[in-house]
């Protein structure tokens, strides 16, 4: 009987040591996480549908966009490509009469993280950077006609097919899911 119970301290000690290893190792893969640091590059890209321009919009109109390229760090994806950000138009002034050209600046607010990292407190990425436009000056022909006062010049475009680049903005931590 000595002998028996032997074998089933044993086989209890070694399933014990298992499912602690197992545990451990649980946790260890939820608990990975990695730092996006300050000033890291995202690419971004404005929806096709939007139309970011001086004549449709104005200041502190949010402007949606999503990550061209995944945010990829040591080889391992940390942000997917096609994740959805926002940004904001925080400057702007619609072209007017006698030529006067239209302007346009955007400015990149945050990104959502999407994939296998998260932040802790399900808080998104912090971006920085900003894009503007002038559009074209119309002086010269509202000069030459009588009628140049109503010549409108161009308004300021920003395009949607371009790949425009921000910078993370302040260090992150991420957790894998």
């Amino acid at each position: 009987m000595t002998i028996l119970t032997g074998v089933r301290y044993r086989s209890i000690v070694i399933l014990t040591y298992i499912a602690l290893v197992t545990i451990m190792g649980v946790i260890s893969v939820q608990a990975a996480t990695i730092g996006l640091t300050k000033g890291t590059e995202v690419k971004a890209r404005f929806t096709a549908m939007a139309k970011i321009s001086s004549g449709e919009l104005n200041k502190d109109v949010p402007v949606l966009f999503t990550l061209a390229e995944p945010v990829v760090i040591g080889g391992k994806t940390i942000v997917e490509a096609g994740a959805q950000g926002t940004a904001k138009v925080v400057e702007i002034k619609k072209a007017g009469g006698a030529g006067k050209p239209g302007y346009i600046k955007v400015a990149f607010v945050d990104l959502e993280p999407k994939g296998e990292y998260a932040s802790p407190e399900g808080g998104k990425i912090k971006l920085a950077g900003d894009i503007e436009n002038k559009g074209k000056g119309k002086k010269f022909l509202s000069y030459l006609f009588i009628a140049g006062l109503f010549i409108k010049g161009g308004q300021g475009e920003i395009k949607a097919d371009s790949v425009y680049t921000a910078q993370v903005a302040e260090t992150i931590v991420l957790e894998s899911k």
